[in-house]
């Protein structure tokens, strides 16, 4: 009896109160709902995040040959760019080479000269007074010529290295020098009667400025502006220029 009229009693409660019943169940309803959108945003967030990490992963992957050769470019580009600024400057620090002029012998400098060997750029006129540009070269025979060509990787670290006409030309100095020429200077060539047709060598053949000038600014003998040249210097004023023949 007591339990039927217990649960007669819930019953005439909750007539009295529909209001609060059905409140009741709305508000599970809405924490319901509130429940599994953040079970629903969870899971969008994690697969979003797991495609995320799967792609990221899957690229790394492909690309990871090409990171590998990247930067074994990278470490290659870093040593040859030591290599050449230790020759650099290992050229900047030695005495520039002191050389003899092709044909005959050196004989004895006058005091505060110089003899020395390379590329002519440019020869011109300023302020009334003439000069040349030229870049140091080194002219090497014999063994240091053989030691030069290995360094340079121009023969083969071990075996037989051959140095073609016992001569090899060795240029890491950028340097380009200037200097003014003596209106005095002398001016010798080995080939400049050779052309195009042919010709025979004529040692030491004299020439005038204007004809060595017409080397740079013409081009009526090409090729004799890429062969080396000997220039004597003495107070800073080349005295002497000579073609260095090549074999």
């Amino acid at each position: 009896m007591k339990t039927k009229n217990k649960i007669g009693a819930e019953k005439k409660k909750n007539i009295e109160n529909p209001e609060k019943s059905g409140g009741n169940k709305a508000l599970w309803w809405i924490l319901g709902g509130c429940l599994a959108l953040l079970v629903i945003f969870g899971l969008v967030l994690g697969g979003i995040a797991y495609w995320s990490y799967k792609k990221v992963k899957k690229e790394i992957k492909e690309n990871k040959p090409k990171l590998e050769q990247l930067q074994n470019q990278m470490e290659k580009t870093k040593e040859d760019s030591e290599k050449f600024k230790e020759q650099v400057e290992s050229t900047f620090e030695e005495e520039p080479q002191t050389v003899s002029p092709s044909g005959g012998d050196a004989g004895v400098l006058p005091e505060n000269s110089e003899r020395q060997m390379g590329y002519i750029k440019k020869v011109y006129e300023k302020g009334g007074k003439s000069y040349l540009n030229i870049d140091y070269i080194q002219w090497l025979t014999g063994d240091a010529a053989e030691k030069a060509m290995r360094e340079d990787g121009e023969c083969p670290k071990t075996g037989e290295c051959i140095v073609l006409n016992d001569y090899y030309i060795r240029n890491v100095n950028p340097l380009i020098r200037t200097f003014e020429i003596n209106p005095a200077a002398k001016i010798f060539m080995q080939t400049y009667s050779i052309g195009e047709a042919g010709g025979d060598i004529s040692w030491n053949q004299p020439i005038t400025y204007a004809e060595f000038k017409s080397i740079f600014t013409t081009n009526a003998k090409p090729r004799l502006k890429n062969v080396p040249y000997i220039v004597e210097i003495q107070n800073q004023k080349i005295v002497k220029i000579t073609e260095q023949y090549i074999p």
